[in-house]
């Protein structure tokens, strides 16, 4: 049995929240708002109620808030992904790769891109206008330099690799991993590099990040 819990409204008056036990002991909090008179807000029945306070993931809301913004490569070969950071705002990566073989993603910073223009636009994870989504990324693409774009299939040279010996995953694996969050220096130039290691059909790499607007 999942236990009640007793707070006090803004009134001073005791008002009970009630959780409900899940699966494997996890519990999920069913919060009435509760007006400075007393009365119950808006409404609910025994499961739902509604407004109702939501705690996002910060990715999530990034999303809703139109600064995402995603990149993504495949092929059966070596994979590469390179450009430059905006001036201003930085960015918030999470990656995700793998491939039906075993693979490699090494990350650079400082490089220099290749000479080839292969640009790709790096879509807005927000596709609703009226939602402040289809918004541009302050990314420029390796070489070319066009604005919310990146550049692939190019190698860079140069740089640092950043990952040390790379970050690894295993034949079939696909590594994807909240907490592998990196934070982008402004106007630096990166490069994913999907290393295959061994022969495969089908490699992937997918860059995921949000643009933090920095208040004046």
């Amino acid at each position: 049995m999942a236990d009640n819990v007793t707070l006090l409204d803004s009134s001073e008056q005791e008002k009970t929240i009630a959780t409900k036990e899940l699966a494997g002991g996890v519990h999920a909090n069913k919060v009435i708002l509760i007006t400075e008179t007393g009365h119950t807000f808006g409404y609910h029945d025994d499961e739902i109620i509604f407004p109702v306070q939501v705690t996002e993931d910060i990715f999530h809301y990034a999303v809703h808030e139109g600064v995402a913004f995603n990149a993504s490569v495949q092929g059966s070969a070596d994979l590469h992904i390179c450009f430059t950071t905006g001036p201003t705002n930085p960015f918030h990566l999470l990656w995700s790769f793998g491939g039906i073989g075993a693979c490699k993603m090494n990350v650079w910073e400082g490089v220099t891109a290749g000479g080839s223009t292969a640009d790709q636009i790096a879509y807005c994870s927000n596709r609703v206008a009226t939602m402040k989504g289809r918004g541009t990324s302050t990314c420029l693409a390796g070489n070319s330099a066009t604005v919310g774009s990146i550049q692939h299939g190019v190698a860079a040279t140069g740089g640092t690799q950043i990952n040390a010996q790379g970050f690894f995953s295993a034949k079939g694996e696909t590594i994807d991993n909240a907490s592998e969050e990196m934070v982008l220096e402004l106007s630096t130039t990166y490069y994913f590099h999907l290393e295959e290691l061994s022969s495969s059909a089908q490699n992937g790499m997918t860059l995921r990040w949000f643009e933090v607007p920095i208040n004046p």
